[in-house]
């Protein structure tokens, strides 16, 4: 991850009024856009687009939140995404999980997790390395989920390495002290 942004995020005066109308939800508690999302809107009509697509995954997902948020945590360590952790440590937090939990999840600590949770992120490691499941773990999936939640499994995976990217590409800059340090070195877990 660059030590500075690569691509500064897009000032709010220059942008379209059909792009502010998208980004209204995305706003932090002083009003601002998030830097994720004005850093995307260097290609306003792309990020218009993806919004749609994100807003079904952060908002719409039929997977329960905190085990959606503990994927997205370990993309987030994985990938080293330093902003993308530090947004979704906030989101879990309020969604009430610990931090001993956001960290377990991260690190490869599963064995205090639920089954399903252990599940999820044994599928998530494995997206992440294989951009597949083998048959196995897709029958413990499928054993737990029904086929409209796996399939969120995969947009969830899919948007948030997409993020990861983005993120580590650009150099998005975290807004702010991390809620949390990144781990230092995620276990990689055999899936």
């Amino acid at each position: 991850m660059p030590e500075k942004a690569r691509v500064r995020p897009v000032d709010e005066a220059d942008l379209q009024e059909k792009t502010l109308a998208s980004l209204a939800p995305y706003r932090d508690q002083e009003g601002r856009i998030y830097t994720i999302w004005a850093t995307l809107a260097h290609h306003e009509d792309a990020l218009r687009r993806f919004l749609v697509f994100s807003n079904h995954v952060l908002g719409k997902n039929t997977l329960p939140l905190t085990s959606r948020e503990l994927m997205i945590l370990r993309i987030a360590a994985r990938a080293r995404a330093a902003y993308e952790w530090d947004q979704h440590v906030r989101i879990a937090r309020r969604a009430g999980l610990t931090d001993d939990t956001i960290l377990a999840a991260a690190t490869g600590a599963w064995d205090g997790l639920d089954e399903l949770d252990q599940v999820l992120l044994a599928a998530t490691d494995s997206l992440v390395d294989r951009q597949s499941v083998d048959d196995e773990l897709f029958g413990r999936l499928a054993s737990l989920l029904s086929v409209e939640q796996v399939i969120d499994v995969l947009y969830t995976v899919g948007q948030y390495l997409t993020i990861a990217t983005v993120i580590n590409t650009l150099g998005v800059q975290t807004e702010g002290d991390l809620a949390l340090p990144l781990p230092a070195d995620p276990k990689e877990v055999p899936v």
